[in-house]
């Protein structure tokens, strides 16, 4: 999903890499993400990212052919036939490949793009070479939140609520959680301080990590409207008695920015949570916009989503069915 998100972007399937703490010093590197670390898996992912706009994306390497007697020869494959290219042993990677298209509904044609990342090591360090199209500009806002991105940008985030006046929605979830909250500002530092009745300001992090994750995460979402938020093992760090109101605020803050979730978790607790949130009058008008997923590797390395609507996921928890 983020690299479909911003498709047309050479950079990303580098950044993926570093969520998985992959520091990648080489382009052959990039096999990383491909399956079973097979050049020969070709990556295709294709998702209606609005109700009117279809995009795909291909990636695929190019290589270089070397041999003694007629020196290197780059070799890629017809771009229209992605499935054409085989990778022999002997072939060094150029450059990871990004073929990507667009289609609107009405659209006689998709616009195709290509992209374009290198790497190598150098004396100098690692470099990076880049080329992107210059005919598309990305308006689709997304972001991938784990434990290492989590507080990344939190205070040009809260500088841009406070500016659109919306403080009080993001403070409104912290006092469910802790009632002493009054206000929130930065210092001259710009660390971020709330105010709790004493004479001093008192900085965020002070409330504990379950707080400022909250505060961080719910930012995010207030400050990506109209975007996608990945976020990865929802219920890290929070007190399973702040968990429901987590999970109620996140569903009332995504709907009011219009922006769409993708939450992982392997917490039946969270699950749980999610079921009876749905089952109550004020949130059953969500029923219908939220899915849960669970994924299975079968055998032959095989794997295999089931969706759960409403329906099937407070039977399955009724049965005591695993879904983690």
């Amino acid at each position: 999903m983020f690299l479909i998100i911003g498709f047309t972007n050479p950079q990303l399937p580098r950044s993926i890499n570093f969520f998985r703490d992959l520091f990648l010093t080489q382009t052959d590197d990039f096999r990383f993400i491909f399956y079973q670390l097979d050049f020969n898996s070709q990556v295709r992912i294709e998702a209606e990212i609005k109700p009117d706009q279809l995009r795909t994306l291909v990636i695929k390497p190019q290589f270089s052919l070397s041999s003694p007697e007629n020196g290197s020869q780059t070799v890629i494959s017809d771009e229209a036939d992605v499935s054409s290219t085989l990778v022999m042993p002997s072939e060094n990677i150029e450059k990871l490949i990004l073929n990507s298209s667009i289609k609107k509904k009405g659209q006689g044609k998709p616009k195709n793009f290509r992209s374009e990342i290198s790497i190598e090591e150098t004396t100098e360090g690692i470099k990076q070479k880049i080329k992107a199209p210059n005919n598309y500009k990305e308006s689709m806002r997304g972001f991938f939140i784990n434990a290492d991105t989590v507080y990344k940008d939190l205070s040009p985030r809260i500088e841009n609520i406070i500016v659109k006046k919306q403080k009080d929605v993001l403070l409104e979830p912290l006092r469910n959680i802790e009632p002493k909250i009054r206000d929130i500002s930065f210092g001259n530092n710009g660390m971020i301080y709330v105010d709790v009745g004493y004479s001093r300001l008192m900085p965020v992090n002070l409330l504990g990590d379950g707080i400022r994750r909250m505060l961080s995460i719910l930012a995010k979402v207030l400050d990506t409207k109209d975007g996608i938020i990945l976020l990865d093992e929802i219920e890290n760090g929070l007190h399973y008695s702040s968990l429901k109101v987590f999970l109620k605020y996140l569903i009332r803050m995504s709907e009011l920015q219009n922006v769409q979730l993708f939450l992982t978790t392997h917490s039946k607790e969270t699950l749980n949570n999610l079921s009876e949130i749905l089952s109550t009058e004020e949130f059953k008008k969500f029923r219908s916009d939220i899915r849960s997923f669970t994924i299975r590797k079968h055998e032959k390395d095989k794997t295999i989503s089931y969706p759960y609507d409403f329906e099937k996921l407070e039977y399955a928890i009724e049965q005591d069915i695993e879904m983690r």
